[in-house]
């Protein structure tokens, strides 16, 4: 069922000099594992021309005018483009989130929004206390049912298939510096 698992973590202070990243809110994609026959696509738009794949972990309320009671608290972003929000309803799993793209055709700025395409994608993450490493697994066409596709990860349903994916994963970008 989940189709994707990306590995973004916080890099390490040195292998971040060495690499010349220089903001602390940046996480980047060390590994991943696709099950998705032709690879996943719908992160193309977050892979910079070194090949890099990372996003930065942005407050939702520096941009996102919603209901206060549907607020997330961090979003993954990179440029002007918000990749999801990461909601979290259940507070007692602060460790596990939920989340998908904007599927407006049109992105606020009038410009066609690069995620449409894949608008009916579901996004779940696994979290660290302090937002440094997250797991983010993709179901594709899994959006209308994220809510419970979350709830089955809370209780344990995709424990052997998260196992598997991260056996499987393999080195998305070579970091100077970085030892996996």
């Amino acid at each position: 069922m989940i189709g994707t698992y990306y590995q973004l973590v916080s890099l390490p202070d040195q292998v971040r000099a060495s690499n010349k990243i220089k903001s602390k809110a940046r996480l980047d994609c060390i590994s991943f594992s696709d099950k998705v026959a032709g690879n996943y696509q719908g992160l193309t738009n977050f892979v910079n021309s070194k090949g890099q794949l990372f996003f930065y972990k942005t407050p939702c309320r520096d941009f996102v005018n919603t209901d206060s009671k549907r607020l997330a608290e961090w979003s993954l972003t990179k440029d002007s483009l918000n990749l999801s929000s990461i909601f979290i309803e259940d507070i007692d799993y602060p460790e596990i989130g939920y989340g998908y793209p904007n599927a407006n055709r049109l992105l606020a700025n009038g410009s066609p929004n690069p995620l449409f395409p894949f608008r009916n994608d579901g996004y779940l993450f696994l979290i660290n206390k302090d937002y440094s490493e997250i797991g983010m697994f993709i179901i594709p066409d899994g959006r209308n049912l994220i809510s419970s596709y979350y709830q089955k990860m809370i209780d344990g349903g995709f424990d052997d298939e998260i196992r598997t994916l991260r056996a499987q994963a393999k080195s998305y970008y070579l970091y100077e510096g970085l030892v996996l």
